[in-house]
């Protein structure tokens, strides 16, 4: 089974108004960018989503979903799509 795109909204860095889409390339995809712009939130999320492991110092997620109280919003929309491919194509 290959993991073929991650989909994350709402998750520090990402938007809570759009679920962003990253596609991994074969054999091998970079993930590069300035500091703050979420290529640790990439990972984090894999790892969350695959394991349910939380990121340290993320106290039961409160770190790792934007805050509705800074948004000025009553709820925050958040989620981790995985997109897998089996051997076959499926």
């Amino acid at each position: 089974t290959t993991l073929v795109k991650i989909g994350i909204q709402g998750i520090r860095a990402f938007n809570p108004e759009e679920l962003v889409q990253i596609t991994f390339e074969k054999p091998v995809t970079l993930i590069v960018g300035k500091n703050g712009c979420g290529k640790t939130t990439i990972i984090e999320s894999l790892k969350m989503a695959t394991a349910g492991s939380l990121p340290p110092n993320s106290r039961t997620g409160q770190f790792l979903v934007h805050d509705p109280r800074i948004a000025g919003v009553p709820e925050v929309k958040a989620q981790i799509r995985l997109l897998f491919k089996t051997r076959d194509g499926k």
